[in-house]
């Protein structure tokens, strides 16, 4: 299951808010802003993170070379193709541990799912971690 999840982190970075928050659209520290749904209980961002900086303002280093971001023991963020112009928009970032064990990555009032987080959708989306997966993934 574990390897399901670092997929599903990687291709999709949502993030979990209280069943309580029923927000149609929450606003990083960046200004950009995003969709959410909900899908059972729980409350998610329908698109994937793309803050530059943490919700103190400080901001999280852009990682281009490959070597570099392996070597890293610091937070940083990554973008498609290594072309942040083009792609983050698009995409969003990819963040390593260190920035998403900072716990000041998501908008307030937003966290980092959890293993039970991420189980009760899954189960949720009925079919298993693979089917899960298909069915949270973008079409076209």
């Amino acid at each position: 299951m574990r390897n399901a999840k670092a997929i599903l982190s990687q291709v999709l970075f949502f993030s979990v808010a209280s069943a309580i928050l029923q927000a149609q659209t929450v606003k990083d520290i960046d200004g950009n802003v995003y969709n959410t749904i909900t899908i059972g209980t729980q409350v998610w961002m329908a698109e994937n993170l793309k803050t530059t900086k943490f919700d103190d303002s400080t901001a999280i280093p852009l990682r281009l070379d490959n070597k570099d971001w392996k070597a890293l023991f610091t937070p940083a963020y990554f973008c498609y193709d290594n072309d942040e112009n083009a792609n983050i928009n698009t995409y969003g970032a990819l963040y390593n541990w260190y920035a998403v064990s900072t716990n000041k990555l998501c908008p307030a009032g937003w966290h980092i799912p959890d293993d039970a987080e991420w189980t009760t959708l899954i189960k949720k989306l009925k079919g298993g971690e693979r089917v899960a997966g298909g069915k949270l993934k973008e079409t076209g």
